[in-house]
């Protein structure tokens, strides 16, 4: 069964993705990969609760 998760290689191909994601994958390519799934867990809820500081549009 595939998932429906984009892979390292998928995001990297993507002209899509931005350059700062695709910086992070390549700097991380080497890192112990629960290491770095750690480290990216807490860098999203450190950058989440600062942008909830920021109100939003209404929709």
């Amino acid at each position: 069964m595939a998932s429906d998760r984009p892979t390292i290689a998928s995001v990297r191909a993507d002209p899509a993705a931005s350059f700062a994601l695709k910086a992070v994958l390549l700097a991380w390519s080497g890192r112990d990969v629960v290491d770095a799934a750690n480290d990216a867990e807490l860098l999203s809820a450190i950058l989440g609760a600062e942008a909830d500081r920021f109100p939003r549009g209404s929709s």
